[in-house]
């Protein structure tokens, strides 16, 4: 016999009682769970930092700029308060405004905020696991140990200095022959100080196609931007899409990077490793711990590979950073005349036109001190940071901080925050000079932009260094003026940037040349061209 569906209208009527019943039982139950659900989220949403209303599943996505997505931080940070609770579809994501607030978590409990959140784009598909975005493990102790010994050791540094010297010699005679490549002698200055440090070799014409390629690598990952133009991090199961999808560029980009990092880390590394077999190779870190794995008859494939990591985020992290702070100093000179000719009249004061700056003058150049702070500061050149993530529930003021919630240091927020600096948005290194010394220390950009906690960056010291070195020089021997056109009127120029993890100066022209021909000849006399 089939079996055949009696309808509704024909059962009995009590047979038709019992079904609405168990139909309207059954809508109640519904009604009932989506309101103990409502109610419960509600309850849990009371229990965690304020922050701007969520909508089902995509959380607070739509509202996140596709960049400079700081600025967007900042206001909900005006609204909410120094800590901001959002959502990023499945993620929990904490967004601290103020540089306290930081400290107190990030330094204070930093056993719970040293983690970081995994990142798919950089982790799975470019395929660079390294210091910067490892989890707060052992292998991470390890690598940062190394990072301590190479870049803060005092031996170390006092080490470095006559690689400096020579570096910011050569970045000067390559502005006095051709100025108009002031940008890229930066990024060569800074990327042959990188590389004498780890692999300790020096720049030739011939290393130009390395140095474009790290350049193109760190292009696709710098400004892969935040938390909602990445979906692929929040999305994971994206990474097994075919990258000939449309809407599929990140992927080729990424697997483009992954290639690049490849060779960035291999290249100089064989070079080193050819070198110390013919006994021609200088000392550097990469000689220092291939040295000692040998000695300790750990040298095999993987420990290998943990030294090439070490030593190409090194050399990426450090000229990528470092570049940009440079030509921000350069592109504020240009802009800021006055700013200019007061740190040369400190200079000329400090140590005359007889000789090029030296790391022993610095404590004689206080204004010089307050210019590249405030470079730092309203640069903000990692302006969200790198995300660190909560590896255990916490409390902070009440409010309930869940694990594994994404937190954001806004690096950017901090730098503006007017109670410590007045009119933020204007460059105005006078806001650094005649400070008691415990202001100074409070409202020192260095203490923020180089990260918190057990997060910091391990190569302050040798960045700021090399920072101040090319600063002083460049002021000593240059005027850095306003471009002009032909009929001589000035070009105005008004300074942008691009979004990403780090921010780097839109092109922009200047015109560089030197104060007079004794600063002319001073450089050519420093390289030894002039007897």
């Amino acid at each position: 016999m089939t079996d055949q569906v009696i309808p509704m209208n024909l059962l009995p009527v009590h047979a038709q009682s019992a079904m609405f019943s168990l139909q309207l039982g059954a809508a109640a139950f519904v009604c009932m769970f989506i309101a103990a659900n409502y109610l419960r989220s509600k309850l849990a949403r009371r229990c965690l930092p304020p922050g701007p209303p969520a909508l089902p599943i995509i959380g607070n996505l739509h509202q996140l700029p596709t960049s400079h997505q700081e600025h967007r931080f900042a206001q909900w940070g005006k609204r909410y308060g120094e800590v901001v609770y959002a959502r990023v579809l499945n993620k929990a994501t904490l967004i601290l405004n103020r540089a306290s607030t930081a400290r107190t978590l990030l330094e204070k409990r930093g056993a719970k905020y040293s983690g970081r959140p995994h990142t798919t784009f950089v982790t799975d598909i470019v395929g660079w696991t390294q210091l910067v975005n490892m989890p707060y493990t052992d292998q991470w102790r390890r690598h940062r140990r190394w990072f301590q010994t190479a870049l803060q050791a005092r031996n170390a540094l006092n080490a470095y200095e006559p690689l400096q010297y020579a570096e910011v010699q050569n970045l000067l005679l390559d502005l006095l022959r051709e100025p108009e490549g002031a940008v890229r002698h930066v990024k060569r200055y800074v990327a042959a100080l990188m590389l004498g440090v780890a692999y300790g070799y020096s720049l030739s014409s011939m290393d130009d196609d390395f140095l474009a390629m790290v350049e193109d690598a760190l292009q696709i990952i710098t400004e892969s931007g935040g938390p909602s133009t990445m979906l692929v991090d929040f999305i994971p199961i994206m990474k097994y899409l075919p990258s000939w999808m449309p809407g599929m560029e990140m992927k080729r980009r990424g697997l483009r990077a992954r290639h690049l990092i490849r060779d960035m880390e291999s290249i100089p590394l064989e070079r080193v490793k050819r070198e110390m077999a013919e006994g021609t190779a200088r000392p550097s870190v990469a000689t220092v711990l291939l040295e000692e794995a040998k000695n300790t008859g750990t040298l095999d494939e993987a420990e290998e590979r943990e030294i090439r990591s070490v030593l190409g985020v090194m050399y990426a992290a450090g000229t990528d950073t470092t570049t940009t702070v440079l030509t921000t100093f350069i592109l504020m000179m240009v802009i800021h005349p006055e700013v200019l000719q007061k740190a040369q009249r400190e200079l000329d004061s400090a140590i005359g036109d007889s000789r090029l700056p030296n790391f022993s003058d610095r404590p004689a150049l206080p204004y010089l001190e307050a210019v590249l702070k405030e470079v730092y500061r309203w640069l903000a050149p990692v302006p969200l940071g790198i995300p660190h993530q909560l590896t255990e529930e916490d409390i902070y003021e009440g409010y309930k901080m869940p694990i594994e919630s994404m937190v954001f240091t806004n690096i950017w927020a901090m730098l503006r925050d007017e109670e410590l600096y007045a009119d933020p948005d204007t460059f105005d290194p006078e806001r650094f000079t005649g400070l008691s010394e415990a202001k100074s220390e409070e409202t020192d950009p260095r203490r923020i932009v180089f990260g918190f906690g057990r997060r910091l960056c391990p190569g302050r010291l040798l960045a700021d260094s090399s920072i101040f070195l090319a600063a002083a020089n460049i002021i000593a021997v240059f005027d850095v003026c306003t471009p002009r056109t032909r009929d001589g009127q000035e070009i105005p120029l008004v300074p942008s940037f691009t979004s990403g993890v780090v921010k780097h100066p839109k092109p922009f022209a200047c015109d560089i040349r030197p104060r007079s021909a004794k600063a002319a000849e001073l450089m050519l006399a420093a390289d030894g061209i002039l007897e």
